[in-house]
């Protein structure tokens, strides 16, 4: 029956036992769910069995059809509006006719040992978490059905022989001692089923309690190729790999003796001498003293994941190298950006000092000029101010062309450039600001990393200024331990959560610039509250490697 077909059965009266099964003597399976397409799912993995499915789409539903109809076993979801599985099997279990009656969870929800626990304290005879798998779920059902199938066939036995006790009562007493062992054959097949059917099978097999194998399917010869019977004890140990070999016997001696779950992938070779990945999994299974009887377990093939495994590990690989070789080209991309800006600056820089300060610098030679042949009042009140004018331009024009590149910074050094560029800034804004040198003769650093740190501490202040409301705020400079630590601290309000963890919404384009300058040179920024204030901290390898690897003094 495909997924695309739905067929409903009628339901049968229950009150004659000969009416238990439909008429070719197939039992009906309940199944229970309020998603129809989950429904449709169930009937296509069920409908190899060839027994009657039932489909009901609500718990009242269910009992309705329960009482009209004797079901084997009741398939349902845990999770249903107005009533759920839970609810619907402890109603189930109350009717005395039902407390026999199989039911199995399935639920996507209720997966924890304790979902289980309760689903076994209502009555249920087994709990399966999705995904489904399919061969897994016949193998249950099909188990339950046999039982219920035998158990009409022992009812009807026993109505025969309920007729015919005062005429057969030898007889009688002969098939009860039957019967019994029969009982107790059922219960053991119950038990050995249950067990098979919690791994997927597909190389079936079975174990004695000393860990040799007594029973392997025929699955195995057919792939292997072994003469029958050859696999039995540990002659299956001769068609695993020579390399998995040892590792999978110890393994499984370890669990003989501790009595834990069996679970080892090994490769196993084929009747074309090829070695495939299978993965073997096997179960205890114990008597009333919990000691261990039997094992009972499925060996299935894994070949095509692992191969799957391996690709991705190694795509994984090759895209990490991509990618290390992509970050590798933009940083030495961003690093020539940086350097280009920079030295667009410094043209910059120079072009308004030797072009617009030198124009407004002879423009007040002509005004004074001017000034110096017309001596009327109105005339030279206007040149004097405007030759002010002109002084505060050509001063305004330095202030620029220094804070776009100071010429100290590249004629002295990074100290003597940071105290002038903080002396200014002082004088501008107000603010106290502090300059300390550790050692206080630090001498010349390679031109980038002074550019950097400069740029760096640049920055910091321009934001402190701007936003922090400081009214102090100091730079610290220190070399040891083969880095320069630089060290920017004020007394303002101090920065937010997401900005001082560097998250990408929340860093501006100033705090974007100064961490890249520091990666660019290998460093680290670090960004902190001072209660009050805030401390940005630098630290920069001093020393750095020339293209054969030899350590180069900053």
């Amino acid at each position: 029956m495909s997924i695309g077909s739905s067929t409903e059965i009628t339901p049968n009266p229950v009150g004659d036992p000969s009416q238990n099964a439909t008429a070719d003597g197939r039992v009906n399976i309940l199944m229970v769910d309020d998603q129809p397409g989950k429904l449709l799912t169930y009937e296509a993995i069920l409908s190899d069995l060839g027994e009657s499915l039932i489909k009901a789409t609500s718990a009242k539903e269910a009992l309705e059809k329960l009482l009209k109809t004797d079901v084997a076993v009741v398939l349902m979801d845990v999770s249903m509006p107005e009533i759920d599985g839970f609810e619907l099997a402890e109603i189930i279990r109350q009717h005395p006719r039902f407390q026999k009656t199989a039911i199995i969870f399935i639920s996507a929800v209720h997966l924890t040992d304790l979902d289980r626990l309760k689903g076994y304290q209502h009555g249920a005879v087994d709990y399966l978490s999705v995904p489904i798998v399919p061969e897994v779920l016949r193998a249950k059902v099909k188990v339950f059905t046999e039982l219920h199938r035998k158990n009409r066939q022992l009812e009807r036995l026993n109505s025969e022989l309920e007729q015919r006790v005062t005429e057969r009562t030898a007889e009688l007493q002969q098939k009860a001692v039957d019967l019994h062992k029969l009982n107790r054959e059922l219960a053991q097949r119950n038990q050995e089923l249950d067990a098979i059917v919690q791994t997927a099978p597909d190389i079936i097999f079975s174990r004695n309690r000393d860990g040799s194998r007594d029973y392997i399917s025929s699955r195995f010869y057919e792939y292997t190729g072994a003469l029958p019977e050859t696999a039995i004890g540990f002659g299956w140990l001769d068609y695993v790999h020579p390399d998995d070999r040892e590792q999978s016997r110890q393994k499984w001696l370890h669990c003989v003796q501790s009595g834990e779950a069996y679970d080892c992938d090994y490769r196993l070779r084929g009747a074309d001498s090829q070695y495939r990945w299978f993965r073997a999994q096997a179960v205890p299974l114990r008597d009333s003293q919990s000691t261990i009887v039997k094992w009972y377990g499925t060996c299935s093939d894994i070949h095509d994941s692992k191969l799957l495994e391996q690709s991705i590990r190694e795509s994984a690989i090759e895209l990490e190298r991509m990618v290390e070789s992509r970050t590798a080209a933009l940083r030495r991309l961003s690093n020539r950006m940086m350097t280009m800006q920079d030295e667009e600056r410094r043209r910059i820089a120079r072009e308004i000092h030797d072009g617009l300060g030198q124009e407004l610098a002879a423009a007040k030679m002509i005004l004074d000029g001017i000034l110096a042949r017309d001596s009327s009042p109105t005339m030279r009140q206007a040149s004097v101010e405007a030759s002010q004018l002109i002084d505060r331009a050509i001063q305004q024009v330095r202030t620029i062309s220094h804070l776009l590149h100071p010429p100290l910074l590249d004629e002295v050094g990074l100290v003597s450039a940071l105290r002038w560029f903080l002396e200014g800034l002082t004088e501008r804004s107000g603010i106290h600001m502090a300059l300390e040198v550790d050692p206080p003769d630090l001498g010349r650093l390679r031109s980038e990393l002074e550019t950097a740190i400069f740029r760096i501490v640049q920055e910091a202040l321009t934001n402190m200024f701007r936003h922090s409301g400081a009214r102090n705020s100091g730079v610290t400079i220190i070399q040891k331990d083969g880095n320069i630590v630089v060290t920017v601290r004020d007394d303002g309000k101090g920065l937010e959560e997401q900005v001082i963890q560097l998250r990408p919404e929340s860093v501006g384009v100033g705090i974007g610039g100064m961490r890249q300058r520091v990666t660019e040179l290998g460093g680290s920024l670090r960004l902190a509250n001072a209660n009050p204030g805030t401390i940005v901290e630098v630290i920069i390898p001093a020393v750095r490697q020339d293209s054969l690897g030899v350590a180069v003094p900053a």
